[in-house]
């Protein structure tokens, strides 16, 4: 069973779905989600160009970052879905849903405009790009940022750069994504989100005349050179 909302601000069309699961949102904190999705969907929206998209909820445990309670995936340039764990304390989940949704929110949307534009990318460096653009444009718009691949010293940075320069280049099109961004093999968690949000803030500080329009339309190969980071 769907519960459906329709927001039109601007033109805008914004669907947001809540699937109903065994372990339910109360209703005041569902209304509170539901208020908070919308307010941020718009402004990203309208950020980034986009006149429809589908937002589906999922409060699911098993699909949230475990760091975060929530999580969020793309699946297409109309279509994203958010992951909320509501088997968490209320107090947490208030929190969460005040604080970490907004972000995933932007993150997500950001992602929508990509599969619009260039594409999500089929490759290691292309995902890397992707990620990094959806990283840095949340963190832009939402000021309690708190994802931890946007935490990070230059020491660790520079260490995560030379794991990167030293793989395979022959396994780009065959990468593990699980590997590169979540840590399930022998790489560090988060690296592949770390490396994105280094190169697209280093081309945001150094290019601040190129908007989001045009970012999300840049391939991954330019926004590299546009960062002045040799890889």
């Amino acid at each position: 069973m769907l519960s459906n909302v329709v927001f039109y601000p601007m033109k805008q069309q914004i669907y947001i779905h809540f699937l109903e699961t065994e372990s339910r949102l109360d209703s005041k904190l569902k209304e509170t989600l539901e208020e908070t999705i919308k307010v941020h969907a718009a402004n990203a929206c309208s950020l980034l160009g986009i006149a429809y998209v589908n937002i589906t909820v999922y409060p699911n445990p098993n699909f949230v970052v475990p760091e975060t309670g929530e999580g969020g995936y793309a699946a297409s340039g109309d279509w994203f879905q958010i992951y909320i764990d509501s088997t968490r304390p209320e107090k947490e989940l208030v929190k969460i849903v005040n604080e970490n949704i907004p972000l995933t929110t932007y993150h997500e949307l950001n992602h929508v405009a990509r599969w619009n534009n260039t594409g999500y990318g089929s490759t290691l460096p292309e995902a890397i790009i992707s990620e990094g653009l959806a990283s840095v444009f949340a963190a832009e718009n939402w000021d309690k940022a708190n994802s931890p691949w946007v935490k990070y010293s230059q020491e660790e940075i520079d260490e995560l750069l030379k794991i990167y320069k030293n793989r395979d280049k022959n396994l780009d099109s065959a990468y593990s994504h699980d590997d590169w961004f979540y840590g399930t093999g022998d790489l560090p968690r988060w690296i592949g989100y770390k490396l994105g949000f280094q190169i697209v803030k280093l081309v945001r500080q150094n290019n601040p005349e190129i908007g989001w329009d045009k970012l999300i339309n840049t391939t991954a190969e330019e926004i590299i050179k546009l960062s002045n980071i040799t890889l």
